[in-house]
């Protein structure tokens, strides 16, 4: 038995989708592991390694090291409950649903933001690696059925293009919600995700 915190998650790369379990020696979100740069590879458990949309030619081995450096995104499919003494900095934030482009697909997904900044201004100062996105859904650019998932990191660089798809409204109210976390909706996914993957 692995001892730490341990997450499926899927890594999708331009040819290569990777299913596994990757076990965090503490408890964090997936995306600030993945943003604090600690190591080059991802080590994963259980794996499933299988052509990008085609899950059904998946291949099977204990474990693999991912090159999380090359992934275009990663979406969290299951997550271990948070240790008891586990807290969440909660901190203004607007929700604000966008498109995006890659050359692999497109995302619509909803991303967090403070209230005071733009979308444009916010994503120039962004120096992290992978954007962190909630209720998103996947629509593959060359066809075929569009996936759900409920929280997914989209590697900035791959980005080409971008757009709100509503312009929140000045009158909108502002929540006061936690960082972003996978562990509130992402196990919601699992079945549909371990079909489709």
């Amino acid at each position: 038995m692995t001892n730490g915190f341990s997450f499926t998650v899927e890594i999708f790369m331009p040819t290569v989708l990777y299913t596994g379990s990757y076990t965090l020696p503490l408890y964090r979100r997936v995306s600030d592991a993945l943003n604090n740069r600690l190591s080059r590879f991802i080590h994963l458990h259980q794996v499933s390694i299988a052509p990008l949309w085609r899950p059904q030619q998946a291949q099977r081995m204990p474990q693999a090291l991912v090159a999380w450096g090359d992934a275009l995104l990663v979406a969290v499919v299951a997550e271990p409950e948070p240790p008891p003494d586990h807290r969440t900095t909660v901190i203004p934030r607007a929700m604000e649903p966008v498109m995006f482009f890659t050359s692999e697909f497109a995302v619509r997904a909803e991303i967090y933001r403070r209230p005071d900044i733009g979308l444009d201004e916010m994503l120039n100062e962004l120096t992290d690696d992978f954007i962190p996105l909630r209720n998103a859904t996947i629509f593959p650019i060359h066809g075929g059925t569009p996936l759900q998932r409920s929280f997914v990191c989209l590697a900035q660089r791959t980005i080409q293009a971008l757009y709100a798809i509503r312009q929140p409204s000045s009158s909108e109210p502002v929540e006061e919600i936690a960082a972003p976390s996978e562990h509130t909706v992402a196990s919601e996914d699992t079945s549909t995700a371990q079909s489709g993957s």
